[in-house]
């Protein structure tokens, strides 16, 4: 969902522009921009709900309406960006005190208006599109190895990428990344990046690319790495082949060479397949969600508590903190650090998780913006044996 990452991007832009203590603003934020924060607000809830339809529905109409809300949604955050950037350069530029920086919203209210009274019509369109979604009848297995339409240009994650490609390149018992992260970040987009690298297409003579997505099974992985790595195999669906025969044919054409596998977008991870796949010699890549919310809470935890985690007065509170966090690591680590400053009774928590604008939150976003906390992105990674 590339239109929830976009949200809460443009969430974070308003909220430091809001809060900033370096920005006054007139008419007052809540005149101009809070609008756009809460249609943001109830989009997100919009778009979650996709999260609650089968597996089994086609997703194409909502995931290019997705797309299109994406797109409305990056150009209003560059024009309120450039608003804000053309009236501070010049304060910057001039001759007086830098501490703070006047910005002038007025011109922007009609933009806002009409941004919002397109994202609620998007946000109608998109729940219709939800519930009238067909079923799929199964997706043809040619279409889950070409991965030709996927872009592999990236922006940032320089470090994060070099380190998973030593990864992949050195030897190591270790022979399993998994790419982890919320919808929209750019999972897929970085695992294309790392198929593409040259070092990595010189090292493993075969390279394999895999859509799992939310209905593939271990036959058909199976059957779409085995056409991969033998040309002349034929890409069947449906016939009698067990597992074991095709993994007999993969050990046999994959012996005694390197290999490669992207296994993108897996939704449910099924250890026998990866039971069965070749160990010698091979390096699986794949991209996944996490389970946001748990994730979020664990981590939100061991930052505040240590490893033993919350306990079990604030294990509630807790779990609604992290979800205001909504999955991003780098708001879970700020909002931890601020926490364990603050005292633990469930009266501090208890304002923290409930009231909409906590001092905690707005601390948080602040710091992010003055750049006093650093994670470049809202991926993670881990190998596994």
């Amino acid at each position: 969902m590339a239109a929830f990452g976009a949200a809460i991007s443009l969430k974070n832009t308003l909220q430091t522009i809001r809060q900033s203590s370096r920005i006054s603003l007139a008419p007052p934020p809540s005149q101009i921009l809070r609008p756009a924060y809460d249609a943001m607000v109830r989009l997100q809830k919009a778009l979650l709900k996709l999260e609650e339809t089968g597996y089994s529905k086609i997703r194409t109409e909502v995931n290019a309406l997705d797309d299109r809300i994406k797109e409305a949604i990056w150009e209003f955050e560059d024009l309120l960006e450039s608003h804000v950037y053309q009236q501070i350069l010049p304060q910057v530029e001039g001759e007086r005190d830098h501490l703070s920086f006047s910005v002038d919203l007025q011109s922007l209210r009609q933009s806002v208006d009409c941004f919002v009274e397109m994202v609620a019509v998007m946000e109608v369109e998109f729940e219709t599109k939800l519930l009238n979604m067909p079923e799929e009848e199964g997706e043809p297995l040619s279409s889950r190895i070409d991965c030709r339409g996927i872009n592999s240009n990236m922006v940032g994650l320089s470090n994060k990428f070099e380190n998973v490609r030593d990864y992949l390149l050195r030897e190591s018992n270790w022979n399993c990344c998994k790419i982890l992260g919320m919808a929209g970040v750019g999972k897929t987009t970085f695992a294309k990046k790392l198929f593409d690298d040259p070092l990595l297409k010189s090292h493993f003579e075969l390279r394999v690319w895999v859509k799992v997505g939310r209905k593939c099974e271990s036959n058909e992985i199976l059957r779409c790495i085995l056409a991969q790595v033998d040309h002349d195999q034929i890409l069947t669906q449906g016939d009698e082949d067990n597992d074991k025969k095709l993994v007999g044919l993969l050990e046999e054409k994959s012996k005694d060479r390197k290999c490669l596998i992207v296994l993108d977008d897996v939704w449910k991870w099924d250890a026998l397949v990866m039971d069965n796949l070749p160990q010698d010699n091979v390096r699986i890549l794949l991209t996944s969600r996490q389970n946001i919310e748990e994730e979020s809470k664990k981590l939100l935890g061991e930052k505040v508590f240590g490893e033993e985690g919350f306990p079990p007065h604030l294990d509630e509170l807790g779990e609604k903190i992290a979800k205001k966090c909504e999955g991003l690591p780098l708001m879970i680590v700020t909002v931890a650090e601020l926490l364990s400053k603050e005292g633990t009774t469930t009266e501090n928590w208890t304002e923290v998780a409930e009231k909409q604008h906590n001092s905690v939150f707005v601390d948080a976003y602040d710091q992010i913006a003055e750049g006093s906390v650093v994670i470049l992105d809202k991926l993670e990674w881990e190998c596994m044996e």
